[in-house]
């Protein structure tokens, strides 16, 4: 058992893909018997008061091991640890080795430098991106990335960079539940072909394609007239024919719901190990994605999910319009991607591989 406490580092307290991943190790190692702490700079409740990066990582343990998920400032966070920490760093999206873009995109000047001014408007960009690399190597950051994708780009980035592979994981439940029983709950009409776009932000959600949420529909609706959709993620309920959009719901409503419906429409311009992709297979919902970043270690085309040529639209309606429209084949590829997540994608093979990590620092 590890002598260090293993303090857990994120920007907000309980929201986002980051934090959910940095509280299922904290979880895990506790119930272990690990000594763990989660420090944040944010909460979601309105009144309570900011606290820098600076000041978070001055209230760190001296001999403790610091796992950084997310900060409003990285860099500022390392530099003000103190000295006898070790750290970690899982690079949950590019903000590390960027100038400040959570995903470079299609941005020709990443392999090379930041421009100047930034053509996405991020101030200082090649210095913020400078500061931010050489910050992670002066501290000897073991980094981590939850897919290939990223772990290539930090070497594109500087090739300086070592980063070990740990995939992303969830809780899986034993079996998939009734999807007639999850539709009578949600009142939703048992012989309806129902698809999902789901995104923190909802409509607002630009890396998601959520802006494009409401065309994507449209061109689904034609080719299936009594299809019905639901947009889960936004802060406001709204509805458009057969169109839906709920705000955020809990946990094990978000559940119900990938339990009931037959395609999850994931449209990602970005991303780098979606928790999304992983809860949905642990629903046995099919998704159709953009075949982008560390998506392609996730979905094995016509296996667990569908990949579709990047940002090709038509091609992304076209899928999932047919894969709504084949009830079989959709329910068999959620089936395997049940299967096959449970062995790939558990919050307790994650814990497992952290856990080596961990074991290691506190040997050095």
């Amino acid at each position: 058992m590890l002598a260090r406490t293993i303090i857990h580092h994120t920007a907000l307290k309980k929201s986002g893909g980051a934090t959910r991943v940095a509280l299922l190790i904290q979880g895990g190692l506790e119930e272990s018997g690990y000594k763990t702490l989660h420090s944040y700079e944010a909460s979601e409740k309105p009144l309570d008061p900011l606290i820098s990066p600076e000041e978070a990582a001055q209230k760190i343990p001296k001999n403790s091991i610091v796992h950084l998920h997310s900060s409003a400032d990285p860099a500022k966070f390392i530099s003000a640890l103190p000295a006898t920490v070790s750290l970690i760093v899982t690079l949950h999206d590019s903000q590390m080795i960027t100038g400040g873009c959570s995903y470079p995109l299609d941005c020709s000047h990443f392999e090379k430098k930041c421009l100047n001014p930034c053509p996405r408007g991020f101030a200082d960009s090649e210095k913020v991106r400078k500061t931010s690399i050489e910050t992670l190597l002066k501290h000897e950051a073991v980094l981590i990335s939850p897919s290939k994708w990223l772990a290539n780009q930090a070497k594109i980035a500087d090739p300086r960079l070592a980063v070990k592979i740990i995939p992303n994981g969830i809780p899986w439940p034993d079996s998939v539940e009734s999807k007639k029983n999850a539709r009578e709950k949600l009142k939703i009409p048992l012989a309806a072909k129902i698809v999902l776009f789901i995104a923190h932000g909802g409509f607002n959600a630009a890396y998601k394609s959520g802006s494009q949420w409401a065309a994507y529909w449209e061109g689904i609706k034609k080719k299936i007239p009594d299809a019905i959709g639901f947009a889960i993620g936004g802060s406001e309920s709204s509805r458009e024919g057969d169109f839906i959009s709920i705000p955020y719901v809990d946990r094990d409503t978000l559940g119900d719901f990938m339990t009931a419906a037959n395609v999850l429409a994931y449209p990602t311009l970005a991303d780098n190990h979606p928790l999304i992709i992983l809860e949905a297979m642990s629903k046995g919902l099919p998704p159709v994605s953009y075949a982008v970043g560390g998506v392609v270690e996730q979905i094995v085309n016509g296996t667990n999910g569908i990949l579709v040529t990047p940002y090709n639209k038509n091609k992304f309606v076209e899928t999932t319009s047919a894969l709504l429209l084949a009830p079989r084949v959709s329910k068999e590829l959620g089936i395997s991607g049940f299967q096959t997540g449970a062995k790939r994608f558990s919050h307790i093979r994650m814990l497992k591989d952290y856990k080596k990590v961990y074991n290691l620092l506190d040997l050095n």
